[in-house]
């Protein structure tokens, strides 16, 4: 019985440990690009959020920080991510979901930009 019982610990574990599975937005346009400095009193939390217009009322993509740890996006990333703001582009994010304190956030690991 031990053993079966360290057997079954040890597979939950390992399933758990499985990282997730990245998601993908439909294509749609910058609606709003933030990064956050040190210095700012959020910036422990995430570094930077995006919102799309096809969900900018109810969501926004993280990177960074205790709500996305291990989920960093590089400088060149967020210069591509800022000149997507402009009208002619559209923005596909992928992302997986992580908790933080009970809470999920969309913790962006790529992305692919398209002339709209």
């Amino acid at each position: 019985m031990p053993r079966l019982l360290a057997i079954l610990t040890t597979t939950l574990v390992l399933l758990l440990a499985v990282p997730a599975r990245a998601e993908t937005t439909p294509a749609s346009r910058v609606a709003q690009l933030m990064v956050l400095e040190p210095s700012d009193a959020s910036y422990k939390l995430f570094h930077g959020a995006v919102w799309l217009d096809a969900d900018k009322a109810t969501t926004n993509y993280r990177w960074g920080g205790l709500q996305c740890k291990g989920h960093e996006l590089s400088p060149n990333s967020i210069q591509l991510l800022f000149a997507a703001l402009r009208p002619e582009y559209q923005v596909a994010l992928e992302y997986v979901v992580t908790q933080y304190k009970g809470k999920p956030y969309r913790c962006i690991t790529g992305f692919a930009i398209s002339r709209g």
